[in-house]
């Protein structure tokens, strides 16, 4: 079983690996900054770790964007967060590089298909302002991170991605990559989901 930890715990090499991708990541994500079908995937390589991030509206997984009002969205948020967090199903590194996936982190404004991530319901049938954003706007992304350990780091050369099978509603994935081989970016799609590094 995946161990889930706080974004926070992610080593610290592996958060400095990530944000070596942040400027081509936030160059496409000045393109489009919330766009419905589309989202964006930052991947980093540093030594033998492998670091995903994906960063996409709740549209994409669920169909909405607001918190879960009924049973049926409560149960479809559950659902889409598990989905995200067997990594393992969702991103098929290179076998010869031997990658282990060792850590997940899944940060929604209502984890658990309705609480919200500073730990309270919410029923949106009150009026009151808050000092804190759950995309209640009408816009709420959702961040996903793995981290990877790969036994031959050399041979990691592509990422197979089933995020377009698992997400239907999901139509591009714009991704940005640095490795010790450069960095780079692809637009991926159904049907050429595969990231080469």
């Amino acid at each position: 079983m995946t161990r889930i930890p706080a974004r926070s715990t992610l080593s610290a090499l592996g958060c400095a690996a990530l944000l070596a991708v942040s400027p081509l990541a936030q160059a496409q994500h000045a393109h489009g900054a919330h766009e419905h079908g589309v989202a964006h995937l930052s991947v980093a390589t540093d030594g033998g770790e492998l670091l995903i991030e994906l960063t996409t509206p709740l549209d994409n997984l669920v169909g909405f964007e607001h918190a879960p009002r009924t049973a049926a969205q409560r149960k479809a948020m559950a659902a889409a967060e598990q989905r995200l967090r067997e990594g393992g199903a969702l991103f098929a590194p290179s076998t010869a590089a031997g990658c282990a996936l060792r850590e997940v982190s899944v940060e929604s404004p209502w984890p658990q298909g309705g609480e919200q991530a500073d730990g309270h319901k919410h029923d949106h049938k009150h009026d009151h302002k808050h000092d804190h954003d759950h995309g209640d706007d009408g816009h709420a992304d959702l961040v996903a991170s793995y981290r990877f350990e790969c036994s031959a780091p050399a041979a990691l050369e592509r990422i197979d991605t089933a995020l377009f099978d698992a997400f239907p509603r999901l139509r591009e994935l714009r991704a940005a990559h640095a490795s010790g081989r450069g960095q780079g970016s692809a637009v991926l799609k159904p049907g050429a989901a595969a990231l080469k590094l």
